[in-house]
């Protein structure tokens, strides 16, 4: 790692506009936004090319887990507690879809890469499906749950064609690697876990944090990982090395979620404490350090001492951006016939793992569900 051209990730941002805990933050494709859910049922719409000015939609009415942009990112996918997925316009004055997607509440939505169809995971079976995504070319399906099993389907023969299972605890998120067919989960037992789904075998493990990891998100160089936890401190990873390499304290309380920006340029973290942290990451000059064998010296063994970075010693940290414009949407619910979404969606179900899927070709026309048979 050369010092003279290389900087340590630091904070942007420091956003607060929920009142209850943050479930999920996820950047839209182009980079400029990050849409938030919450507790408070709410999802907020931030505007990062103008930091005060944002949307907020509450037509859910309850509490908010998941959300998920379009490829696009002109269509903004969002589930929760009302068994319900809403698909909608992220602006002030909008279309917005309903889809009656499961009979319990809804934890997960994610897009289809081409746009076509959404997935979604819910608490319909005793062991809840707590994540489940697309692949990054489209053709699987990953869910992850109370049943302590990470479960691949392929798409197109809607069946499970991978399981693996964890003897300690559950998974709470999952990650596809951006190019290769590998999925990290975080687990409720302080772990996260990568699975090879060519050679169908764990690959790597990390025993990063002191609490549940409750989010992951790979670098889209497909180099790094960053983990969010409820011991309240985010960790990045350089999975080419399998270590750590950061540890970022966050003071927002137990982190909820994380991700990276398209080009992974920044970072973002959410928390218990209704505050979102926005973070230049500084990983593009990053070169992975020699690895230090058993018979070099301590001195050169604590050169790998993982640097702990602590917001609050930032001034971006202290600079919270409250005093935005807060424009609650209004929005037009379309007409639908009897053969239109609500009743059809009911039947777009993975069997074996509570999964539906359901298409969203585009909202501002009367469309059809994707039925799983």
């Amino acid at each position: 790692m050369n010092p003279e051209t290389f900087t340590d990730p630091c904070l942007k941002s420091h956003f607060q506009g929920h009142t209850e805990c943050i479930t999920q933050i996820r950047f839209n494709p182009k980079g400029d936004k990050i849409a938030s859910s919450s507790l408070d049922t709410t999802v907020i719409v931030w505007n990062l090319k103008d930091t005060a000015r944002c949307i907020s939609h509450s037509a859910h009415g309850e509490r908010v887990y998941g959300i998920s942009w379009s490829p696009k990112s002109n269509l903004l996918a969002s589930c929760g507690h009302n068994c319900c997925v809403k698909i909608w316009e992220p602006k002030a004055h909008g279309v917005i879809e309903e889809f009656i997607a499961h009979g319990k509440p809804v934890r997960s939505v994610d897009f289809h890469p081409a746009g076509t169809m959404v997935v979604t995971g819910s608490d319909d079976k005793s062991n809840w499906v707590r994540s489940a995504k697309f692949s990054p070319n489209g053709k699987f399906v990953a869910s992850c749950g109370d049943d302590k099993s990470l479960r691949i389907f392929d798409v197109n023969t809607r069946s499970c064609i991978c399981t693996f299972t964890d003897e300690l605890d559950m998974g709470r998120q999952l990650a596809w690697h951006p190019y290769r067919n590998i999925v990290a989960v975080a687990l409720s037992c302080n772990r996260v876990k990568m699975f090879d789904l060519s050679s169908q075998e764990l690959i790597q493990l990390y025993k990063a944090h002191k609490a549940s990891v409750n989010d992951v998100a790979f670098h889209p160089n497909g180099n790094f990982m960053l983990t969010g936890s409820d011991d309240e401190t985010m960790k990045i990873l350089d999975i080419r090395e399998g270590r750590p390499i950061y540890t970022l304290t966050c003071r927002i309380g137990r982190v909820m979620s994380v991700d990276f920006n398209y080009d992974g340029s920044s970072l973002a973290c959410a928390g218990s404490d209704n505050q979102m942290l926005v973070w230049k990451s500084n990983l593009d000059n990053y070169d992975c350090p020699q690895t230090i064998t058993i018979h070099q010296s301590l001195k050169q063994k604590q050169l790998l001492a993982i640097p702990i970075i602590d917001s609050r010693h930032c001034t971006a940290f202290k600079d919270r951006k409250n005093n935005f414009c807060k424009l609650d949407c209004v929005y037009t619910i379309p007409k639908t016939d009897s053969s239109c979404t609500r009743s059809s969606s009911a039947k777009s179900k993975f069997t074996s793992t509570r999964n539906r899927t359901t298409s969203t070709s585009d909202i501002l026309s009367r469309r059809k569900a994707f039925t799983m048979k």
